[in-house]
């Protein structure tokens, strides 16, 4: 079952993007390198750092149903954001964390 507060890495979010075939190059712009949003503040943790996962919350306090993970074009400042549910499902196939 997927759980929605798995932690995703982002050589994970890597892996998933180029096995859908997402391209890195910038959708507006055309620069050559997206850069994929982590977690890493002391700059150690690499390719394990958790990527940066934006959950949309309600005034409630309920989650909207889906959380986004996302690249930015250090270029143009384009940002895409990769719906969680679909990378959750990927890595699920795939086993813990895509291992």
């Amino acid at each position: 079952m997927i759980q929605l507060d798995e932690q995703v890495t982002g050589a994970a979010l890597m892996r998933f993007l180029r096995e859908r075939g997402v391209p890195d190059a910038c959708p507006m712009c055309g620069a050559g390198h997206m850069s994929l949003s982590v977690h890493d503040p002391a700059g150690v943790l690499e390719d394990e750092a958790p990527a940066v996962r934006v959950i949309h919350v309600m005034d409630d306090g309920s989650r909207r149903g889906y959380g986004e993970f996302l690249r930015v074009c250090p270029r143009c400042g384009f940002i895409h954001y990769i719906r969680d549910i679909e990378v959750l499902a990927f890595l699920e196939e795939g086993g813990e964390n895509g291992g």
